[in-house]
């Protein structure tokens, strides 16, 4: 087998044993231009849902929900099951004429879902940090000044707060410090009323609050993990074949001589 041959049967054996990768690229590049318009769409939904025109919110979200339906292939079952509970939600809202702000919440929510569908760049969600952490600090200080009304009332702004990230949180945080966090939170809404200590309640703020620093600190680095997976392949593949280089025209080189001598 000569040089070309080898490299000819190298480039083949690539294209045979990973097949999968460009297939992967492709449909990659698919989602993220439908992801692009499915942004835009969520975006202009959101925009018209702050602005109170519900019409226009609603026929842009009938749209935005059709786009949707027609490219589920390209997401996994939880973001389906995320993306659509949240449409159908603000669809609920937008028909029934509830309160304004609650429409608001749900379309900054979708807003927010969609755009955690995106692989690369800092996500929107993020940028909610302080609305999130001050009503728990708040709550720190209600506890610390015994004014329960105050706590109930900051409780309530967090929770508020906290299902507008949600669905993001549920695409793109990791799944089980989400599942932790959403545990801490259960136990503290549903004992919201009972006789606790302060003490108590405030080291169960200091959890929470742990966690969300946490997720709030999170990289996305999905993309780098696969391309740093596939590097020692290709080293190994290109290290072989200079070796083969290499030896061949030592060989060759040594023939020479012997013909010589």
């Amino acid at each position: 087998m000569n040089v070309k041959l080898f490299i000819i049967f190298v480039c083949f054996t690539l294209f045979i044993g990973f097949p999968e990768r460009g297939y992967a690229e492709n449909s990659s590049a698919a989602m993220k231009n439908q992801t692009d318009n499915l942004i835009s769409l969520s975006d202009q939904v959101f925009h018209y849902s702050i602005a109170k025109q519900d019409k226009a919110a609603a026929s842009l979200l009938n749209e935005l929900s059709e786009k949707w339906n027609h490219s589920l292939d390209l997401y996994s079952e939880k973001e389906q099951q995320v993306i659509g509970t949240s449409i159908v939600k603000l669809k609920v809202l937008l028909k029934t004429q509830a309160n304004q702000q609650e429409i608001a919440d749900a379309a900054a929510s979708l807003r927010l879902g969609f755009d955690a569908l995106q692989n690369e760049g800092t996500p929107m969600w993020k940028e909610k940090r302080s609305d999130i952490m001050k009503p728990l600090s708040r709550m720190n200080t209600a506890l610390k000044n015994k004014k329960q009304e105050y706590y109930q009332y900051e409780l309530n702004q967090f929770l508020n707060e906290y299902a507008i990230i949600y669905p993001a949180l549920i695409i793109d945080g990791q799944p089980d410090m989400v599942t932790l966090l959403d545990q801490r939170i259960t136990t503290l809404t549903n004992h919201r009323l009972e006789d606790i200590t302060e003490s108590k309640r405030i080291r169960q703020l200091n959890r929470i609050t742990d966690d969300l620093n946490r997720l709030f600190k999170q990289s996305r680095n999905g993309k780098e993990e696969n391309t740093m997976g596939l590097m020692p392949i290709i080293g190994g593949i290109v290290v072989t074949v200079l070796a083969y280089v290499s030896w061949v025209r030592y060989t060759a080189e040594r023939k020479r001589r012997a013909r010589i001598h």
